[in-house]
């Protein structure tokens, strides 16, 4: 079956104890609207992406999304994954494209992390000229960051860098005096953050 101009997805949200209760939303897309869901599944790997389209089923986010699977031939797959982005080493952090920060601990095998959003760490405290976003942003710029990869799920580039003893107690510091009272709690709840990770997106 050849792929089709306009396909019928169906989805619902990904709750397998209500499964017989779940609404299901019928939406049609374009192979580039699929194509940028599967992604955020297996990243920019031919293989695994056409394999996703065979099957018809693919997880973003809280929704399980379904359709009637179908091949694809190499050069429309290769001419449709070209309209996304590709990993970039060589692209610069820009602050003003900064989506979130992400704190983690160095616990293995999983850390415990905390993502501030943009939206969230905007917000000023009364009598305030300087927000907690504008702190995290002077954080993040002044470290020696390090391009990670590019997030076909967050739509962002994602940068690393290592926060020393400073670096955690002026984060601290600075929540309890900026950050919206509920964020500068969670930032405060015992974890001693190691490194963060920022997300730019791209225009």
């Amino acid at each position: 079956m050849a792929e089709p101009q306009v396909i019928a997805v169906r989805y619902s949200e990904d709750l397998a104890q209500y499964a017989d209760l779940r609404p299901v939303v019928r939406q049609a897309m374009t192979l580039e609207e699929l194509l940028g869901l599967v992604l955020a599944t297996t990243g920019k790997h031919p293989g695994r992406v056409r394999a996703h389209l065979r099957s018809g089923t693919c997880t973003y986010n809280i929704y399980r999304y379904w359709w009637e699977g179908f091949e694809i031939d190499d050069a429309t797959l290769d001419a449709a994954l070209a309209r996304f982005p590709d990993p970039d080493p060589a692209r610069r952090f820009h602050a003003t494209a900064c989506l979130w920060v992400r704190f983690a601990d160095a616990q293995e095998p999983k850390p415990h992390t905390l993502t501030v959003e943009r939206e969230e760490a905007t917000r000023r405290r009364w009598f305030r000229r300087e927000s907690f976003w504008d702190f995290l942003l002077a954080l993040v710029t002044s470290k020696e960051l390090t391009y990670q990869d590019y997030s076909y799920y967050h739509r962002a580039d994602l940068y690393r860098a290592e926060l020393a003893a400073l670096d955690r107690a002026l984060l601290l510091h600075q929540s309890r005096r900026l950050a919206p009272r509920a964020l500068a709690e969670r930032l405060a709840r015992g974890f001693e953050w190691a490194s963060l990770e920022a997300a730019c997106g791209r225009s």
